[in-house]
């Protein structure tokens, strides 16, 4: 009866504890079987020669991250055992202990990060202590052990970082933080690999050249570096070749990265590259750690590996660089930050311009800070050694002065002063007034010249104020672009993304977007079929089709990666209307040098045309025209306003040299989305536009930019409609026919009469007739510009 109750008892017991290891496993979820996997492998790493205690740190995290299962604690136990056999009790009796007080703390939600790591720290150095005073024991003994300490609390707030990557696998990205304590950790668990081998190729080195390519092939260079070196620091602790084994696979990790670019072969070739030419310089591959067989086969599984992820890419987030939430986050940030940079840097451009304007500023023609040098010149040089100067300066200062300050006014007003114009004053009492005259003019003369320079500088400052103004004003306005709101528009993007795929249009990202300012864009990453623009002209149709308006592809926007032929393209709400421009000329040059010069072109919603004419022929009237040209196309890419942009011109055209240097500008600006049309003009010829049996001329009365001081323009508007040119021309086509009394008058009939609806034939008819009532010899260069106008559909 006895035996049978002990079997009963037995059976009970057994009963028990499978009951209780069936509830453990049962309760086992996914990242519990990571983390049992990483408590082994952390346990068993070891660094200066037999130091394990990296699994405490791994407990220590977990049980911040409320992880307590007794399964953690067993693993990492017999991890440690791994490695130290039955001399494993300086580690295993802190395990036990942290256990134990896991246990007795059940809200673990009270231990901070920093609580956890100065616990953990704590038992260890305590045990480790009371084993040391057990025996005989060094100095080092005691730093080894503190230095154990630094190290589980240290390694404690790094795997709390590298747990919440695991614990937040769907998340879209991890921050730079959370990526490098991750390495950290990986570079433990590969330490912990030991020196197992498969047909003698190194499992440790394999996995550490596919870690760090992986993640130089998806985070880019610099995440390749860190992670490279940390992973180099971490195996080769145990090692005399550190500095090496660093610095070889920081390079490796970068080199990799940098090679992304050519693709997954491309960044195992980057890491071959780095790790060969770090073997060279070494002197010899036998002094670097990673085999070379093994940087090749962990190459292939990578490539293998990652094209696998790759088809999966949706599902594991990791791979995704779509913006998330974090990404949000640090957007906002740096929108601020940028913002108020920029408002900085507008404020201090605005107040340089002030600064200018008010140092610039000089209305007396000669202040009283001249009118006594003026004088003191003359006393010093002329009366200082006269016999009467006690008399003149010190007995009877007042009058002296007074008379003095007479000459000076008679020489302002007459530019010099002779005998007869000499103040009565000065004649009769000074026995130097022959002296006097001289000196007063030559003072004068240099006065008059030194004045002229500093009108120049003052004009220059005026110019430069006014430059510093219009660059405030620019940064002002692109802060206020930055700082905008953008809606994400996601209803949108799956809206495209389901019609896409329904004719068969696979795409990787779509992202729509709206500003406050109702500007619509659509950025897509595609890999095209076939020729490129046909396939985005394709997209384009469909897109608009979906969104219910037409879309256009920005033409500033656009992206193209030749390995692969991966594109990533901007579409834009389309313009109503469309321009070209078309040029005919005829130049009176014997070297057939213009002294005309032209632009035109298309900047976001509006298109130029813009023609200048220098004053006379051949090469000085090219240069007037095209410096006029080209600061102008500058000023407006760069996003001046009109108006400074030409008052600019006009003080570079008067500072850049003595010689009279002017040209004409007539310049066209038209509203490719609401049709109306800006015309400038500074002493060009009147503009026509042709509008079906009608011809309109827009004309002006203003001097040429480069003569007077402030550049004199009118701004005029007209409302464009489908089908209408627009046609510039310089003076010399205007001037061709010398019988006509009205030839704006002339030149309509001439544009009336002309029945194509071709620009280029229009322009060529112009300049024919032009040359024809001019018995075919030009009088002047001659430039006609036609812009054709017309509504798209």
């Amino acid at each position: 009866m006895i035996n049978n109750q002990i079997s009963s008892n037995k059976k009970s017991n057994h009963n028990t504890i499978f009951l209780a290891l069936e509830k453990l496993i049962y309760n086992i979820e996914t990242y519990d079987i990571y983390f049992i996997l990483i408590s082994f492998l952390i346990s068993r790493a070891n660094v200066m020669n037999g130091l394990t205690p990296f699994g405490l740190a791994f407990l220590a995290s977990l049980l911040v991250k409320n992880k307590t299962s007794i399964i953690f604690f067993i693993i990492s136990s017999l991890g440690v055992f791994s490695i130290h056999g039955l001399n494993s009790f300086k580690y295993l009796l802190p395990i036990v202990i942290l256990f134990l007080f896991s246990n007795f703390i059940k809200d673990n939600k009270r231990l901070t990060t920093f609580k956890m790591a100065s616990l953990s720290s704590l038992i260890l150095i305590v045990v480790r202590l009371v084993f040391l005073m057990l025996s005989d024991y060094l100095l080092y003994d005691l730093v080894m052990i503190g230095f154990e300490g630094v190290i589980v609390f240290s390694l404690t707030f790094i795997f709390t970082y590298s747990i919440s990557i695991i614990l937040n696998l769907n998340e879209n990205s991890f921050t730079n933080e959370e990526l490098i304590s991750g390495a950290i950790m990986l570079s433990l668990v590969v330490a912990g690999i030991g020196q197992a081998s498969i047909f003698t190729l190194s499992i440790k080195e394999i996995i550490v050249v596919m870690i760090i390519i992986s993640f130089a092939y998806i985070k880019g260079p610099s995440m390749g570096a860190a992670v490279g070196i940390t992973i180099g620091l971490v195996i080769s602790m145990n090692s005399t070749n550190m500095p090496i084994m660093v610095s070889a696979l920081g390079l490796s990790g970068l080199l990799s990265g940098l090679f992304k670019e050519l693709g997954k072969i491309g960044s195992s070739l980057g890491f071959v590259v780095g790790s060969s030419i770090m073997s060279l310089y070494i002197g010899g591959i036998t002094e670097f750690s990673i085999g070379f067989k093994e940087t090749i086969l962990a190459s292939i599984m990578f490539i293998i590996l990652i094209n696998i992820l790759y088809k999966y890419e949706e599902k594991i987030p990791i791979l995704n660089t779509s913006t998330n939430s974090v990404d949000k986050v640090y957007a906002k940030r740096i929108k601020d930050m940028t913002y108020k940079r920029l408002k900085e840097f507008s404020s201090v451009f605005e107040e340089l311009g002030l600064t200018f304007k008010k140092v610039s500023q000089r209305e007396n023609v000669i202040e009283q800070k001249d009118i006594s040098d003026f004088v003191d010149s003359i006393v010093c040089d002329v009366c200082k050694d006269c016999s009467l100067y006690r008399f003149c300066w010190e007995e009877d200062f007042y009058s002296t002065y007074q008379s003095f300050f007479d000459l000076m006014s008679i020489i302002e007003l007459n530019g010099n002063i002779g005998e007869k114009l000499l103040p009565k004053s000065i004649k009769k009492r000074c026995m130097k007034h022959h002296d006097i005259i001289e000196k007063a003019n030559y003072i004068f003369d240099l006065y008059k010249l030194n004045y002229k320079w500093e009108n120049k500088i003052l004009e220059s400052r005026q110019l430069v104020s006014e430059q510093l103004e219009g660059v405030s004003k620019i940064i002002k306005e692109l802060a206020g672009e930055i700082y905008s709101d953008i809606e994400f528009k996601e209803d949108v993007e799956k809206a495209i993304y389901s019609e896409l795929k329904n004719k068969n249009i696979s795409v990787k990202d779509i992202i729509v977007t709206e500003s406050e300012e109702e500007k619509f864009e659509i950025l897509i990453d595609a890999k095209p079929d076939g020729d490129i623009e046909k396939y985005i002209d394709k997209i384009s149709k469909i897109i608009s089709k979906s969104v219910g308006f037409k879309l256009a592809r920005d033409k500033f926007s656009y992206s193209e990666i030749i390995n692969n032929k991966r594109i990533k393209f901007k579409l834009i709400k389309a313009n109503r209307y469309g321009a070209v421009t078309k040029v005919a000329k005829a130049q009176d040059s014997f070297n057939y040098i213009s002294g005309d010069s032209y632009t035109f072109g298309e900047k976001q919603n509006n298109y130029f045309a813009v023609v200048s004419d220098g004053m006379g022929i051949g090469q000085k009237a090219n240069q007037e025209s095209s410096i006029a040209i080209s600061l102008l196309e500058k000023f407006l890419e760069a996003g001046f306003d009109k108006e400074l942009a030409l008052k600019t011109i006009n003080s570079v055209l008067l500072l850049k040299s003595n010689d009279e240097m002017s040209t004409t500008i007539d310049m066209s600006i038209i509203d490719l989305y609401s049709g109306k049309g800006q015309f400038i003009k500074i002493g060009s010829a009147s503009t026509f536009i042709k509008r079906k049996n009608k011809v309109d001329i827009i004309d002006a009365n203003s001097l040429p930019v480069g003569i007077l001081k402030d550049v004199d323009f009118n701004i005029y508007e007209k409302d464009l409609e489908d089908g209408d040119f627009i046609i510039m021309m310089s003076d010399g086509v205007l001037d061709a026919n010398e019988n006509s009394e009205d030839k704006e008058q002339w030149i309509k009939e001439v544009i009336k009469n002309i029945k194509s609806v071709n620009p280029q034939v229009i322009a060529d008819k112009i300049i024919t007739q032009a040359l024809s009532v001019s018995s075919l010899e030009t009088k002047d260069d001659m430039t006609v510009l036609v812009t054709k106008i017309w509504r798209r559909r």
